[in-house]
């Protein structure tokens, strides 16, 4: 692994910073803490403005909106996101989850006329896999997409998902061969949103983001809708697995909290006993879940995705950033509730609500350690038999 940040991200770090330190990022920042839509807050005027910019998805080729900066400049990216308070779920939904998807294996038609439109927040996607009866157990799906004429028909429910309500497309699992095996029926659409028959409703949450509840009643959608082959689909979430499991949220999320702990606990000199203990502990786990994410996404960039290292990396870094708000909890008590400089900004308080969710979300922390025991990951990283 050689993580070593060339001087072109530390250049485009200091760039991210001018633009998240810029009044109008900060005012509209503050529209979003607001809630004046009744949910959680629409970044979306945020993220065209921060897109506008070109600091959104800095990996990706430049003809598709990119900088085809190292892999480091997202984690840089990632890093000043959270550390400015900017919500990063649907960027991360958006772009890093479903836009490498595409840009990895979608057509070239559908590269030259999304990832742009991505990266500029002139469109933004969701993922819909889960339903009611199937969150880890994906292949067991039972939304339908039957051919009709020039195109497909979509019948189904998809739930617990977020960022739905402010997306333009979905990137949807759906069943197209009921006689198949359960993996190999399973193919995947771009739907949008706006289509008649589908009808979002929000979930109540006990963090500050909301779940929604999706459904497709008759909804058409063209040939172009598909996503790769038919029956295709599993191979393809497995892979964007790898992508969508690196823990870089996590980890920077985790890191901030971490951050504003330690601050608050050491106002009045170096903790000591098991306070000390405790945050040397976490500062330590911390720098793991980052050398993790990393060494995820420098595979990813160099084309040697590896779901077991990706589940791995997931596991420890959504471990670490619930034990650290779990632990602030315990440590600050009430303090946690003292607000920061920002427009509602509880950050830990947050935290603690968001935390039981982390280890499910994106995958289940048992899941994840089966597959990586599984396949042997913990031999430094690479599988074996």
């Amino acid at each position: 692994m050689d993580f070593d940040v060339p001087p072109e991200t530390v250049e485009f770090a200091a760039e991210v910073d001018e633009v998240l330190r810029a009044p109008r990022t900060a005012r509209l920042l503050r529209d979003v803490l607001e809630r004046q839509d009744g949910m959680d807050g629409d970044v979306r005027e945020l993220y065209r403005h921060l897109g506008g910019a070109g600091i959104l998805a800095p990996s990706w080729p430049v003809e598709y909106g990119g900088r085809a900066a190292d892999f480091t400049a997202t984690v840089a990216l990632l890093e000043k996101l959270v550390a400015y308070g900017i919500p990063q779920n649907l960027y991360c939904i958006s772009v890093q989850n479903v836009g490498s998807l595409i840009l990895a294996a979608g057509s070239e038609r559908q590269r030259r006329t999304l990832l742009p439109a991505m990266a500029a927040t002139d469109v933004t996607a969701c993922i819909l896999f889960t339903e009611p009866e199937h969150g880890s157990d994906l292949a067991g799906i039972t939304t339908t997409a039957v051919r009709d004429g020039a195109g497909w028909v979509i019948n189904g429910r998809k739930t617990y998902n977020l960022k739905s309500a402010y997306a333009d497309l979905a990137l949807c699992a759906v069943r197209t061969d009921p006689q198949g095996s359960r993996y190999e029926g399973i193919s995947l659409f771009l739907v949008p949103l706006d289509a008649p028959g589908v009808v979002i409703r929000p979930l109540p949450s006990l963090a500050d983001e909301q779940f929604h509840d999706i459904w497709f009643t008759d909804v058409h959608v063209d040939e172009d809708a598909l996503f790769g082959r038919v029956g295709a689909g599993w191979s393809l979430i497995t892979q964007m697995f790898a992508a969508e499991r690196t823990g870089l949220d996590y980890y920077a999320r985790g890191r901030h909290w971490l951050d504003i702990a330690a601050e608050r606990l050491t106002r009045d000199g170096p903790p000591s006993g098991l306070v000390g203990a405790d945050l040397a502990r976490h500062r330590t786990r911390i720098a793991a879940s980052r050398l993790l994410s990393c060494q995820v996404m420098q595979n990813l960039q160099e084309g040697n995705a590896d779901i077991a290292e990706s589940s791995f990396a997931k596991w420890h870094c959504s471990e670490t950033a619930q034990r650290i708000a779990w632990w602030a909890s315990d440590t600050l008590g009430l303090e946690l509730l003292e607000p920061g400089p920002g427009v509602g900004d509880r950050v830990l308080e947050a935290a603690f609500r968001e935390a039981p969710g982390m280890t499910i979300s994106g995958g289940a922390s048992e899941v994840m350690l089966d597959i990586a025991s599984s396949a042997h990951v913990f031999d430094n990283g690479r599988t074996g038999d």
